[in-house]
């Protein structure tokens, strides 16, 4: 599982996020500022950079704090 954090621009940061190939990735579900994906992934960790690099290339990634982690499904 791997969960976004961030207080805003959501959606957005769901759509780059699913646009991704390789890995897949799948919304699971929104709680609060946590965005949580499936992943198709092994390393969880590459996956998470690869995930925050793609966020990074948007525009509007300069203006938002987001975190990007690994974890498990609570």
């Amino acid at each position: 599982m791997i969960i976004v954090n961030s207080p805003i621009m959501q959606s957005k940061i769901q759509i780059i996020v699913e646009a991704i190939e390789n890995p897949k990735f799948t919304f699971v579900k929104k709680d609060g500022i946590k965005l949580y994906f499936e992943t198709d992934a092994e390393d969880k960790e590459a996956a998470c950079r690869l995930v925050k690099a793609e966020i990074k290339k948007d525009p509007m990634a300069s203006a938002i704090m987001f975190t990007v982690k690994a974890d498990e499904y609570i």
